[in-house]
């Protein structure tokens, strides 16, 4: 579980109490009749997103390119399936390179990362990879750690920051966004009932680009949303509460049967399953989700899951590692190296991961 300090357990308790305020003044909708878009999307005609510029390749480090120096990796949290598999390819790509890595794991809490920081300055490396979830605290966890380049990993870590490596955030919420509203536009007509989002504050401009950036995409096929429920899920996304508040929001549309679900992770989808489960409404959610880990089979065995964004989380380590030796020996580096995502159904899966068997 992860910790979280006692203004934002107040901050999520306050938001927890507008949402049950907000459900129960929907309790009176006739939430069984789907309901059109808004207006204003193309349908089936839409284009797909178009992919950024600073988009990068995997590639692996040059062998020994890293001998002699040190590199300090604050991980997110190592009890979670996405930072692991990070975990695992900055290893090899450390390992490969002749680097000496020191991984400190944050578990999610602020106040160690900045212990980590800290742990850094002393041990004297040469190089930071910054994965921590709250994006308000990075100003100060930059000031606690040694000056030298930075990878932010997936969240912003300003103002030290050298490079930002990770997702495409709006890209990848628009590809979300866009084969969800394809899948209604030809299947239902753009009829539902809700869209829930599933989000989490504490990361800040990711969140806002992630998630808005489905929002985006699905009313270019759709138009507008309707219905929309927005639920924060704690920093960096997380699945208890996730759980808690999907269970309040179906509570209050017990006769939704097109319930579209998002969410910022694939922890946050697990506990919207979670919640659906208890009151035996599966059939009931249509899944949009950011990342693909192939061994999480109960969102892939779900009724609907209509396709992940997937982030390759296994491989950013040869995005990291190179990149940082890099920066480290003095070479410029961008501003950004963004992940290349692909959108990944059922009849795709085994194109990108051959083992997967769900």
């Amino acid at each position: 579980m992860f910790v979280r300090s006692r203004s934002r357990a107040i901050a999520v308790a306050g938001a927890s109490l507008a949402l049950m305020a907000s459900l129960a003044a929907c309790n009176g909708d006739d939430a069984g009749a789907a309901g059109a878009g808004g207006g204003g999307g193309a349908g089936v005609n839409a284009p797909p997103p178009t992919p950024p510029a600073g988009v990068a390749k995997f590639e692996d480090a040059e062998p020994g390119s890293g001998a002699g120096l040190t590199i300090g990796f604050t991980q997110l949290n190592l009890s979670v399936g996405f930072p692991q598999d990070v975990q695992r390819g900055v290893e090899e790509q450390a390992k490969r390179a002749g680097v000496k890595l020191i991984t400190c794991d944050s578990r999610a809490d602020a106040a160690v990362a900045l212990d980590c920081a800290k742990q850094f300055k002393t041990q004297k490396a040469q190089g930071l990879i910054t994965f921590q979830a709250d994006a308000g605290a990075a100003p100060r966890i930059c000031d606690a750690g040694p000056s030298v380049p930075v990878m932010a990993v997936d969240i912003e870590q300003k103002p030290c920051q050298t490079t930002f490596m990770g997702a495409a955030n709006e890209y990848a919420g628009q590809l979300v966004g866009y084969n969800v509203g394809l899948y209604f536009a030809k299947q239902n007509k753009c009829k539902y009932d809700a869209f829930v989002s599933l989000e989490s504050k504490a990361v800040g401009q990711v969140n806002e680009l992630r998630m808005g950036g489905i929002r985006k995409g699905f009313e270019s096929v759709c138009g507008k949303i309707h219905n929309l429920r927005t639920l924060d899920t704690g920093p960096g996304g997380l699945s208890e509460p996730a759980q808690r508040q999907m269970t309040d929001t179906l509570t209050a549309l017990p006769g939704a049967k097109h319930v579209i679900v998002v969410g910022i992770n694939e922890d946050v989808v697990i506990g919207a399953l979670a919640a659906a489960r208890a009151q035996n409404r599966m059939d009931d959610l249509y899944l949009g989700v950011q990342n693909l880990n192939p061994k999480n089979c109960v969102i892939y065995n779900s009724p609907h899951w209509l396709g992940s964004v997937a982030y390759f989380p296994e491989k950013y380590g040869q995005i990291l590692v190179p990149n940082l030796i890099k920066a480290m020996k003095g070479e410029k580096l961008p501003a950004e190296l963004l992940v290349p995502h692909e959108f990944v159904t059922k009849d795709t899966v085994k194109r990108y991961y051959p083992s997967y068997a769900c």
